[in-house]
């Protein structure tokens, strides 16, 4: 398999193609590029959230860059095209969220290191969290591919803030359906969960997990992959390490350069060969996938 975080990289201006609104806060981008590198789920791109200038000194030559998850990516003869997913938190994504088709983006990337393929004698189960939607969903893409079977859960704070394109109704207690139209065309059956119970089940991703995991028994192999908020991802995380399953975890953290070189994202890890049996890593180039048991929490 190809080493991404060697792969090439770089800056390329691209156009908008479509623009849609996913739910309250949530937008998806479909950016157009005559080329763009090679890439894989969990990698992601640093997004110039303004516009351009000309003059090296201008006020956009000092905007820090956006980092966004790469959430789907479409290759023909003349194009690459690749999907970028957001939340309106303040102003660099409130101009995103304003951009509309024919209008130019710059992106920096594929950055980063990806999840991994597991064989296909493995379950997947895809766990994602508020923003954390993007590298799921189109890790859910790939390894249908590979013919690695795979479940999904997804868990927001109530319905207005699931950005899904929901063609029936979740289960309310939890059990997996073709609910999604982005995951049931991949034939991925889905849980949601919400904490207020407005759609799915009402409760945690971990409480669809535990369903899941009672579901199949300890005889089948499962590989859990997932990303979202930190409280979600340490939970997740939690719950694989206590059962003995293999789990990645895509961080999430504020990245102003993307390639190591400001040293401002990083992530506690365990290292045996350290003094105090830990160190910090850089989220956006040893990450943002990292081994479950691999993060320290406390």
């Amino acid at each position: 398999m190809t080493d991404m975080t060697t792969a090439p990289r770089g800056i390329f201006a691209g156009r908008v193609l479509r623009r849609r609104t996913l739910c309250d806060e949530h937008f998806e981008l479909a950016i157009s590029f005559d080329h763009f590198p090679d890439a894989a789920p969990g990698q992601f791109v640093q997004v110039l959230c303004c516009e351009a200038s000309p003059n090296p000194g201008g006020i956009a030559s000092a905007m820090l860059r956006r980092p966004f998850s790469i959430g789907g990516l479409r290759r023909d003869s003349a194009t690459v095209e690749i999907d970028l997913l957001g939340r309106v938190v303040g102003p660099g994504t409130a101009w995103l969220d304003r951009r509309r088709p024919g209008d130019a983006v710059s992106v920096l990337g594929p950055l980063g290191r990806p999840f991994m393929v597991p064989p296909p004698s493995h379950h997947a189960l895809l766990v994602a969290g508020g923003i954390g939607l993007p590298p799921i969903r189109w890790h859910a893409e790939i390894l249908s591919k590979h013919g690695v079977s795979c479940h999904a859960i997804f868990g927001a704070r109530e319905r207005r803030f699931v950005p899904l394109d929901l063609k029936n109704a979740p289960s309310s207690d939890g059990g997996m359906t073709l609910c999604s139209e982005e995951f049931g065309r991949l034939g991925v059956p889905l849980a949601v969960t919400t904490d207020d119970g407005s759609v799915g089940l009402r409760g945690q991703v971990t409480d669809a997990m535990e369903r899941f995991f009672s579901r199949v028994g300890q005889s089948t192999p499962v590989f859990v992959f997932a990303c979202g908020p930190n409280p979600m991802l340490r939970a997740v995380g939690s719950m694989c390490t206590d059962r003995g399953v293999p789990c990645e975890l895509a961080m999430e953290r504020v990245m102003a350069c993307g390639m190591g070189t400001c040293q401002s994202c990083v992530v506690p890890v365990m290292d045996p060969a350290q003094k105090d049996g830990w160190r910090y890593a850089l989220c956006c180039t040893e990450g943002p996938v990292f081994a479950a048991e691999a993060v320290k929490w406390d």
